[in-house]
């Protein structure tokens, strides 16, 4: 006799298509950012990442998505700017703030604009 088995997690997932990279979220998260049809044509960023950039602060969320731009790990990331990965990770969390020797190092390594992460 076959057993009941657990709901697979895939059915709470949505594809979401931005800039031509494609992303699976979970329905959850993306609900709450959901425009009727009557309501705005579009978000600001402010809109979508508020919450996130309030908790960690708008640098230390670019840098994580350097980060994740490149594929690299915290301790990857870390050893390429010659710095700790408990500093790297309280940039991200922004508990420390970047500096801008650090900037300009991030901005030589991955060609952004150093002022971005100030």
């Amino acid at each position: 006799m076959s057993e009941h088995m657990k709901k697979p997690h895939t059915e709470n997932i949505a594809m979401v298509t931005w800039h031509g990279a494609h992303y699976a979220l979970p329905v959850r998260v993306i609900e709450k950012y959901r425009v009727k049809e009557e309501s705005k044509s579009h978000l600001s960023i402010d809109d979508v990442f508020g919450e996130l950039i309030n908790e960690h602060g708008e640098p230390g969320l670019l840098l994580r998505g350097l980060r994740h731009r490149e594929g690299l790990s915290q301790i990857e990331f870390s050893k390429t700017l010659n710095i700790t990965q408990t500093n790297l990770s309280a940039m991200e969390n922004g508990r420390r703030p970047i500096g801008k020797e650090l900037a300009k190092r991030i901005a030589e390594k991955f060609q952004v604009d150093y002022r971005i992460f100030l």
